[in-house]
């Protein structure tokens, strides 16, 4: 039986996807040990379901239905670069993401996961740390010249209403992976 990749993310605005893709341009000549992320795959993961049976994942479209109603609309700003697991060791260079209110983003991500555990997907035990991966470390360098660019040009932030879901399916290729929408729903 075929298994379907996938996960559970908020879509980006397009302009928001321009701006991101400018600000690469302006970063990548700063670290070439690094592979960029496509600006136009960019998301917010909420929850990572992995390669499952197609019947369980027709199971989550349905459970997500469950978020309509459930939880009000609210906005998330973009802000601020930063590196996983620090600026001197970067493994992940990312960019911020903050809901207002605060608490709202990690009421949605624990909303999906109490609603996915009762379909047998485990709770995430590392706290939630809401980011864009805007690139991965391939291997160590200097990032001194980044750090100061950055300083000097910070990402301007950007703000956007959330007001839905969707279940991504991920397709990996060479290239990259490749996207897919499987359903969106609206809080």
């Amino acid at each position: 039986m075929e298994k379907i990749r996938s996960f559970v993310a908020i879509e980006l605005p397009e302009e928001l996807k321009s701006r991101i893709d400018d600000y690469q341009r302006q970063l990548k000549p700063l670290c070439r040990h690094t592979r960029w992320v496509n600006s136009r795959s960019l998301h917010i993961t909420l929850k990572f379901l992995g390669e499952q049976e197609a019947d369980l994942i027709e199971r989550v479209r349905q459970n997500l239905a469950h978020v309509k109603g459930a939880l009000p609309r609210f906005q998330i700003t973009i802000k601020e670069f930063g590196a996983f697991p620090n600026k001197r060791n970067p493994r992940v260079l990312w960019l911020g993401v903050v809901s207002e209110p605060l608490h709202q983003l990690y009421d949605l991500f624990q909303f999906i996961e109490n609603d996915l555990h009762g379909l047998g997907f485990a709770k995430e035990k590392r706290r939630f740390s809401p980011h864009l991966t805007l690139a991965r470390v391939k291997q160590p360098g200097s990032f001194d010249p980044l750090w100061q660019y950055v300083q000097k040009h910070p990402f301007e932030p950007y703000t956007f209403k959330v007001n839905e879901i969707v279940l991504m399916r991920s397709i990996l290729k060479p290239q990259g992976a490749e996207y897919h929408p499987l359903g969106k729903y609206e809080f």
